[in-house]
Parts: structure tokens; C-alpha cells; sequence
């Protein structure tokens, strides 16, 4: 397993802080959200992913260069 680097974790976490809205359009998961589905930050982790409440309920996180996304 890779660990992001320090730099690339605190870089995420300046540009998603909690309360961003952000809106999925592709995610590479098993289950994953609609397209289309928008939700708010809730916090990143130390590796990076960005941890979302989505509206439709569900709480999934999101990953910077799998997932394809943008801020709202």
C-alpha cells in the first residue's frame, strides 16, 4: 500500500475543507454513488480521501485521480 505524501495530503485537504459541495460523476467502487449526485465534505483523512455526506444519504468517500468529481 502507498501512502500519499504529507504535502499531496495537506494540498487536498486546503482545497476540500469540510462544507464543500462537490457533485460525483464516476467512481471506481463496487457500489458506488450515482452520477450526478451531489453532497458535502465532510473531512479528508491522512490518506487523502475525501470523506463525503452525500444528499442522497449515503457517506462514501472519494479518492483524487480515480474518482472523477468536481466542486460545486
Amino acid at each position: 500500500m502507498m501512502f500519499p505524501s504529507e504535502s499531496f495530503v495537506n494540498s487536498i485537504k486546503e482545497r476540500y475543507p469540510a462544507g464543500t459541495r462537490v457533485i460525483v460523476y464516476s467512481m471506481s467502487d463496487p457500489r458506488p454513488v450515482p452520477c450526478g449526485t451531489a453532497g458535502t465534505v465532510n473531512h479528508v483523512d491522512d490518506m487523502a480521501t475525501i470523506h463525503v455526506d452525500w444528499d442522497n444519504g449515503r457517506r462514501l468517500g472519494l479518492i483524487v485521480g480515480e474518482d472523477s468529481f468536481e466542486v460545486l
